[in-house]
């Protein structure tokens, strides 16, 4: 079987902004899909260790950094650079991806980039003509890492899973979402010392999680998991359930004070009175499981639901002809600042903290064309993809200007 090969990215003006080879392309797949695969450095780990398992069942671009961010600016990485963000890497890039966009990102972002990011990486790949976006849930389970600015950490990735269900829910199966944080949640042989960058164990691990997912999406099923049990809101609470309920609230044609802010107050809670009282429902003023089904906010799982549902439109099957057995590289677009006098090389190494170091048996890819262009930075809008995407932003702001307490050094 041909190697997969480490694309070299044009190295910018800027050192302080330099891309090191982070694109690898793999085509001898035959006449299976195309996948796309992008990610920060909880996905750099396949890369690192050369290892892309079970992924080869596809043909696919895979690019994925060390600090990645989704749209803010990224941090610097490991590699001793500053990456530039999946956004702008899907434009540079763009018509390239393939049927599926695989998204494994999302811990170095603050709450209004993360959840600004998820509406801007969505409309980016509709605009690009991808079937589907899949997106791993963040990793909960035995985690300390936290984000080099100490803006994220173990509760607010449980959060930015929730804003992933709830994106899952309005998009009507555009995006699903993989359940890593379920599937990788007993196996810490997987994982470092932070409990979100892969072991060689670990790569094993997502490869083949990832392959089978998309081979499920590809079938027509919905991988997106069951919602979890709703959990009671009331006075003093705030998140993306108070979101949906005070969106529900509105719905019903009950009048409320303030609007949908993400905030439960008194306002709110005089609001759900009224409601259960029209509804029959208990008056309590807090927002309850039968409360919640009543306002259309939430659907109790069933003995169905924690089967794969299948998708009214199955993702057509992208066929390639397999006139070249090896690997090919993919052109970055309109790379601003860019240089031609790039050198490639191959990256391996392990994701323990250290660069990896280059491989002085690297071969050197061959070029594909260009497909099309897409100047970086230029007219990039984030729009909200969805109703209530502001209420929703507007409270990923607020709480992440409460700033999660330090309790361990970054490893980025």
């Amino acid at each position: 079987m041909a190697a997969v090969f480490t694309v070299a990215m044009a190295a910018a003006a800027d050192p302080a902004s330099a891309d090191p080879n982070t694109t690898v392309v793999y085509d001898d797949a035959g006449s299976a899909p195309q996948i796309g695969l992008i990610g920060d450095s909880t996905l750099s780990g396949v890369r690192w260790q050369d290892d892309y398992g079970d992924l080869r069942e596809y043909n696919f671009v895979f690019d994925s950094a060390s600090c990645r961010r989704l749209v803010e600016r990224s941090c610097w990485s490991r590699e001793d650079y500053r990456p530039e963000t999946a956004l702008q890497r899907m434009q540079q890039l763009s018509g390239q991806w393939g049927d599926v966009l695989v998204v494994m990102s999302g811990y170095n972002d603050s709450g209004n980039g993360f959840v600004d990011g998820v509406d801007a990486i969505v409309a980016e790949a509709k605009r690009q003509g991808i079937s589907h976006v899949m997106w791993l849930t963040m990793r909960t389970a035995e985690v300390s890492y936290e984000d080099p600015l100490h803006l994220t950490n173990v509760d607010t990735y449980s959060e930015d899973n929730e804003v992933l269900m709830d994106r899952a829910a309005q998009l009507g199966g555009y995006l699903q979402l993989a359940d890593w944080e379920t599937h990788s949640a007993e196996k810490s042989s997987w994982f470092e010392y932070d409990g979100v960058h892969l072991t060689p164990d670990g790569v094993d691990g997502v490869t083949t999680f990832i392959a089978d997912q998309v081979g499920r999406m590809l079938a027509g099923e919905n991988v997106t998991p069951p919602a979890p049990p709703w959990e009671t809101v009331g006075e003093g609470d705030d998140g993306i359930r108070v979101v949906r309920a005070q969106e529900g609230l509105i719905d019903a044609g009950i009048a409320m004070s303030g609007g949908v802010d993400g905030t439960f107050g008194t306002y709110t809670a005089e609001a759900v009175r009224t409601f259960q009282a029209q509804q029959g429902i208990g008056v309590s003023g807090v927002v309850d499981e039968p409360t919640a089904i009543a306002l259309g906010v939430y659907t109790p799982p069933t003995d169905a639901g924690a089967e794969a549902v299948t998708t009214d439109a199955t993702p057509p099957a992208t066929t390639k002809a397999n006139a070249a057995a090896t690997p090919v590289a993919a052109t970055p677009e309109a790379t601003s600042g860019a240089s031609s006098d790039a050198t490639p090389a191959t990256t391996t190494g392990t994701s323990t903290g250290a660069a990896p170091t280059p491989n002085p048996n690297a071969p050197t890819p061959t070029t594909r064309p260009e497909t099309s262009t897409s100047p970086l930075g230029a007219g990039i809008v984030i729009a909200p993809a969805v109703a209530g995407a502001s209420a929703v932003l507007a409270l990923a702001i607020k709480r992440r200007m409460r700033s999660p307490t330090p309790r361990h050094r970054s490893h980025r």
